[in-house]
């Protein structure tokens, strides 16, 4: 018991990672307009990060010409938090109109974040890469939560996309 309440104490000072209620080591990354938390075993790829986009990719990935990433960051729209129904469908008409040039199949859905927050995510398939959107919707303005998977079934990707999702707080 000892020796786990170290590891712990070490990984929160050393790392400035957490436990989260499930047991998983995370993250928490703080940001102008909301907080979220990520599970450790991603990082920020500095090479590819802004101060306005994150980019994170698996450690285990990080020396890959094309590893899995996520990015997050955050815009602005002309539609309220009611008005989220014509948000969502001015996105999908803009995903279906890329879709067409690359012959890729678009899907979409959409629910409720852990915190309450209204989202849609929408799913392109495309022959050399998948690309999943999350927008968690705000007044007048969005966090967009992008996965890209150039490998495998992403499946890592997107359970560290999905726990960002739900893990988002507006400032």
């Amino acid at each position: 018991m000892k020796k786990i309440l170290i590891v712990l104490l070490a990984c929160i000072l050393l790392t400035g990672c957490s436990i989260n209620r499930r047991g998983l080591s995370i993250n928490i990354i703080r940001t102008s307009y909301g907080t979220y938390s990520i599970p450790s075993t991603w990082e920020k790829n500095e090479g590819h990060s802004s101060s306005v986009k994150y980019f994170f990719t698996n450690k285990n990935d990080r020396n890959q010409s094309l590893p899995n990433n996520i990015s997050v960051e955050q815009g602005s729209n002309h539609y309220s938090k009611k008005q989220h129904v014509m948000f969502r469908q001015a996105i999908m008409r803009q995903l279906l109109m890329q879709a067409k040039a690359y012959k890729a199949d678009v899907k979409g859905s959409g629910g409720t974040t852990d915190n309450g927050y209204t989202y849609y995510t929408f799913i392109m398939e495309g022959k050399t890469n998948t690309t999943v959107q999350h927008y968690i919707i705000g007044d007048y303005k969005y966090v967009l939560i992008h996965e890209t998977i150039f490998k495998g079934d992403g499946k890592d990707t997107h359970n560290a996309a999905k726990h960002i999702l739900n893990s988002f707080r507006w400032r």
